[in-house]
């Protein structure tokens, strides 16, 4: 297990390791087994004008760029020339209002509604509402209010149920921002608010939330990844405990500064089933309406581990965003 935490950590880190998502570890039955990219297309004479972007929804950063000293020196981001921070500034600030950064520091409300088809004729659909709250330029507030459908023939006695789901609260503080590389750490915390038991946890859980944004100047993208470690701390005494490692990887390219793409890959460790472990591939397509507001879709398949909670054969997300500035 500390082997495994080591190595989570470490590409949570040097690589930049949902979205801040938080994925619930419910129980198997009642839920959710909880090319190079090319450039931006630049106008031509004969395009049509392309809308441009808004006022930055992140204050500007001030004084002389520092080094991320927390990171050792060789992997610390490259000095990268003029056009090239331009760039990466320019596409970071689109990030963040598009709401694909995990550590921009951006208030939203958002709305989003999973499917995802789970082994052996299992079903669950899940509406999350999102409100994040940032202030002071680099903290951050989130709350996630789940409401889950289930449905699974095998199992004994019910074999449905719908309500909401266990809320998600996360409080985080960007350490560190500069246009090619930024760090953010938060508490994550889960309550048992379940309108019934198979719809939550029935424990409290607490644990670290790492996100990291590293530009990559040849493919004009960021890469975006997320570490998270949870574990119970309380709660009902008759359900199982929770103890779960879960790390992410995205590439986001923004296409013509008003669509993106993104393709993920999440891994999860459940150290309370014999460190079982599931991988699953998304990939989103989003585009800016204008004003902060946005769109997306995002399929996904399981690559391995399906039985492993969290985890699903296939799935696909959708939701709609308003992203506005820090207070």
């Amino acid at each position: 297990m500390v082997l495994a935490l080591g190595f989570a950590a470490g590409l949570a880190v040097v690589l930049g390791t949902g979205s801040l998502h938080p994925i619930r570890a419910q129980e198997p039955s009642p839920g959710r087994q909880d090319s190079e990219s090319g450039p931006s297309v630049q106008q031509g004479p004969d395009q049509p004008a392309i809308e441009e972007p808004e006022s930055d929804v992140e204050p500007k950063r001030e004084g002389p760029r520092r080094e991320p000293r927390f990171l050792p020196p060789r992997l610390r981001p490259k000095e990268l020339t003029p056009e090239e921070l331009s760039e990466a500034e320019r596409l970071k600030n689109l990030a963040a209002r598009f709401g694909t950064d995990p550590t921009a520091i951006v208030s939203r409300v958002q709305l989003s509604s999973q499917y995802a088809d789970l082994p052996q004729g299992a079903r669950v659909s899940e509406t999350v509402a999102r409100v994040d709250l940032a202030f002071r330029g680099n903290w951050l507030l989130r709350a996630d209010a789940p409401f889950l459908r289930w449905s699974d023939p095998n199992r004994p006695g019910t074999t449905s149920a719908q309500g909401a789901s266990d809320l998600a609260v996360i409080a985080g503080w960007r350490a560190y921002n500069q246009p090619e590389y930024a760090f953010f750490i938060a508490a994550l915390s889960t309550f048992p608010t379940a309108a019934e038991g198979g719809l939550g946890l029935g424990k409290y859980t607490v644990g670290p939330l790492i996100a990291t944004a590293r530009f990559l100047p040849r493919w004009e993208s960021f890469l975006f990844g997320v570490f998270q470690h949870q574990l119970s701390v309380g709660g009902d005494p008759a359900r199982q405990a929770v103890e779960f490692t879960q790390a992410s990887v995205q590439i986001n390219t923004i296409w013509v500064e008003q669509w993106w793409t993104t393709v993920q890959g999440v891994w999860r460790v459940d150290w309370e089933r014999n460190a079982k472990s599931y991988m699953t591939l998304e990939f989103e397509t989003g585009r800016n309406l204008g004003g902060g507001l946005g769109i997306f879709a995002r399929p996904g398949v399981g690559i391995w581990g399906q039985s492993v909670p969290g985890a699903y054969d296939w799935n696909v997300e959708v939701g709609i965003r308003r992203v506005f500035g820090s207070f």
